[in-house]
């Protein structure tokens, strides 16, 4: 009976732990190094959240995060190499 209780007790827990999603999204790091690479004056033109940055695959494995901006003007799009964490181009 001891050992029933414990194998139950131990599937739940391994339930509970294979369901439970992360709060962070992982994406939230391409996103940090492209908003870290723009200017004073980009940054400021972001309209919204730029937590909530699209990030898209792009080409050669890298990663496209496009912030949209304000005052009818076109999105910021940053390439982001997911190898090396660095910025590889900002498209305007």
């Amino acid at each position: 009976m001891k050992i029933q209780i414990l194998l139950f007790t131990f599937l739940g827990l391994l339930l509970i732990a294979c369901t439970e999603e992360s709060p962070e999204d992982p994406l939230d790091v391409y996103r940090e190094i492209a908003y870290s690479a723009l200017s004073n004056t980009q940054k400021e033109s972001i309209l919204g959240d730029w937590k909530q940055a699209e990030v898209a695959a792009w080409t050669d494995g890298n990663y496209l995060v496009v912030f949209l901006t304000k005052d009818g003007m076109p999105p910021i799009r940053v390439v982001v190499n997911p190898e090396t964490g660095r910025v590889v181009e900002i498209l305007t």
